[in-house]
């Protein structure tokens, strides 16, 4: 991958993202810091592989930012054996009933509220970590606003204390958050740049 050292989101955020119990987190800093690394050393570290069924959902605002997100899972994820990724994105036609061993759900809003409600493909109370990508990008963006914190607040009320793992919850606004999530914590590097939640 190329690191040689973690950057500074990575050195602040991961200790939390993979410490026990799991901490909810929101996340802000430039493009090309290493967000994304950070979440889906996250995402792979509360994968169980003996598991066949979605545990980790990952939201993001454009089918091109899904389809890098799950590049970077599959490169990180490369030696995690029999751990898989599956995109729910525009074009995936996936038939109802369909049975998905894949642990990693990668996806776009839309087909994601889709896969989970019409064609019940994703049971939500299974999820162990749910990220926002781009979550300021989201928010103001007409539609995905809504199904986004539909989706974060179905799992949030679904799934207890004791079942859930990890939420990372990324760059929506912080107050809109704070309501949902107990004791979210904050990283802004610096004050311009994506969020991640």
């Amino acid at each position: 991958m190329g690191f040689n050292r973690p950057s500074k989101i990575q050195e602040m955020a991961l200790p939390m993202m993979l410490a026990h119990p799991p901490q909810n987190l929101i996340a802000q800093s430039q493009s090309g810091t290493g967000k994304t690394a950070a979440f889906v050393l996250a995402m792979l570290s509360r994968v169980n592989a003996l598991e066949l069924f979605p545990q980790c959902l990952c939201l993001a605002p454009t089918y091109e930012l899904a389809l890098q997100t799950g590049r970077v899972v599959e490169q990180m994820g490369k030696f995690c054996v029999d751990v898989q990724v599956m995109y729910a994105i525009r074009g995936n036609r996936i038939p109802r009933g369909t049975d998905i061993t894949k642990q990693i759900i990668i996806g776009t809003p839309g087909t994601v509220l889709d896969w989970c409600f019409k064609l019940k493909l994703i049971d939500l109370t299974k999820i162990r970590v749910f990220v926002l990508d781009e979550a300021d990008v989201m928010i103001d963006t007409q539609g995905f606003s809504d199904h986004s914190i539909r989706i974060q607040r179905i799992i949030w009320l679904m799934v207890t204390k004791e079942t859930a793992d990890n939420f990372q919850l990324p760059s929506l606004t912080l107050e809109l958050y704070r309501d949902i999530m107990e004791t979210p914590h904050s990283f802004l590097l610096p004050s311009q740049g994506t969020w991640s939640i």
